[in-house]
């Protein structure tokens, strides 16, 4: 249990987290059930606040011994729910029992909140041993694949992954690195933007055929080539022709990344980086 919606209540109109919220207790108690779960609690927050130092606790927790587990089970906020499934869906990706990330659109104290039956799903996911790693929000999405959130219905996408996998002793690892997502806009002017030292990879969020303005990005590409980082673009389809404008980018240093979600291409990149 990370926090997030499924892990708090409202008072007086605002959310706040509250690590005594427990949906497992919430859902045995309506079920009956006689599952048995272990609980950890490696951090409680809101996910919008999180950082590194969050992902390298979760980490630390699915390195531990799962022998004669059916299954994990992660509850997570939704605002960054897409990120934390794709970088998990990494990590996890050869375990043998499923993982499932699972959050929360209201409290659970609120009657139209659907995490007592998202974390159903979630647990339905174990019980048949679907091995994977899911994300469930209202459906079942493959973790790797998931998009955030839209604001308007709190309502995940789905996109697609080339299913690539960055090459790295998983058990090692930790982040300490960065990657700083950059979304392409009209007219955007890069020439001010500030590289923290921690920052090794830029990722180029382009538009939805994989374009960005030539002359803003070549701007960017300099900046990012004298402070020794690599500048990456996604956007692309493996299924369509590339414009003019990208082959451009690319001849000129851009790395394109192909058939990857904004999501998976974050925690791609904060893999290769650490």
């Amino acid at each position: 249990m990370t926090g997030g919606t499924v892990g708090s209540e409202e008072k007086y109109g605002v959310i706040s987290n509250e690590k005594n919220k427990d949906v497992v207790a919430f859902w045995q108690g309506k079920s009956k059930s006689n599952i048995e779960f272990t609980k950890v609690y490696p951090y409680s927050i809101l996910s919008e606040n999180i950082c590194t130092c969050h992902w390298n606790m979760l980490l630390q927790e699915l390195k531990k011994d799962i022998t004669g587990y059916s299954g994990i089970i992660i509850t997570h906020g939704s605002d960054t729910l897409s990120y934390t499934s794709a970088m998990v869906s990494i990590f996890c990706k050869d375990f043998k029992i499923p993982v499932v990330l699972t959050g929360a659109n209201k409290v659970l104290s609120d009657p139209e909140s659907n995490g007592i039956s998202n974390f159903e799903k979630a647990v339905d996911i174990v019980k048949e041993n679907k091995i994977g790693v899911w994300t469930v929000f209202d459906e079942v999405y493959p973790a790797n694949s998931v998009m955030e959130a839209n604001c308007f219905n709190d309502k995940f996408t789905l996109g697609k992954c080339s299913g690539r996998y960055p090459d790295v002793d998983f058990a090692n690892i930790k982040f300490k690195n960065k990657v700083m997502i950059i979304k392409e806009y009209p007219f955007a002017d890069y020439s001010n933007i500030h590289f923290p030292n921690d920052v090794k990879s830029v990722l180029l969020v382009g538009y939805h055929s994989g374009t960005a303005n030539e002359n803003s990005v070549k701007v960017l590409a300099e900046r990012c080539k004298s402070k020794g980082i690599k500048l990456y673009l996604q956007g692309l389809s493996s299924k369509s022709g590339v414009y003019s404008s990208t082959d451009n980018l690319i001849k000129g240093g851009v790395i394109p990344l192909y058939d990857m979600t904004t999501e998976y291409a974050f925690a791609y990149l904060m893999f290769e980086i650490n």
